[in-house]
């Protein structure tokens, strides 16, 4: 069984294409891995190719573990936000080449598929002078942003209190990421003060 060829899994096909992929780790092609990623919404029982896609994240080269991250955030794998948080932590102490784009990509990743359990991490990567570069803090910005869509809340609150101490990049990012919060709320009330100041037996503009 080809694990690049997404169906759906039970536990004995999933312990099989784990073991496949780990055999052959080196091997994975990310552009079918990110053909098959564009498909998942389609497949059955998606949330068992949570650890799969996990291991090419960890074990993949670049290109790999970040096909890997598309594939998470698609299937909203929601046990894969403790492995991702430990994942990048693990980056930041090996601070490998070649893997910067791994790392931020992970930190978006972990807004898509994280819970609130993760808003005070991802305040430190912003907040923390070292080891996050600015490329981090970007992403940790979006990734609260995308916690924020999925109506966790207390983000918008969150984000003012961190323009405080920013500088540069970061504090022009948390400016952007706090206008789209607000211009979502904005259309959010505009549309239902639209709807409930409508009165379809008043004069039109057609008339």
């Amino acid at each position: 069984m080809d694990p690049l060829d997404f169906k759906p899994l039970d536990k004995e096909a999933r312990d099989e294409i784990l073991e496949y992929i780990r055999s052959r780790i080196d091997e994975a092609d990310p552009e079918r891995l990110r053909q098959a990623v564009q498909s998942l919404g389609w497949v059955e029982s998606a949330s068992a190719l949570a650890e799969p896609l996990l291991v090419l994240v960890r074990e993949g080269r670049p290109a790999v573990a970040l096909a890997a991250l598309e594939g998470l955030a698609q299937i909203d794998a929601r046990e894969a936000e403790k492995p991702l948080a430990r994942f990048i932590l693990d980056l930041f102490k090996r601070r490998e080449a070649g893997y910067d784009e791994v790392r931020a990509e992970g930190i978006r990743t972990l807004g898509k598929v994280g819970t609130r359990r993760c808003v005070g991490f991802l305040a430190e990567i912003i907040r923390v002078p070292a080891p996050a570069t600015d490329l981090d803090r970007e992403a940790a910005v979006e990734a609260l942003v995308s916690l924020a869509e999925r109506r966790v809340r207390g983000i918008a609150e969150l984000l003012e209190d961190l323009r405080r101490t920013a500088k540069g990049v970061v504090d022009k990012a948390l400016i952007c990421a706090l206008k789209e919060l607000n211009v979502q709320q904005w259309e959010k009330q505009g549309y239902l003060t639209i709807e409930a100041d409508f009165d379809p037996s008043g004069d039109s503009l057609f008339d």
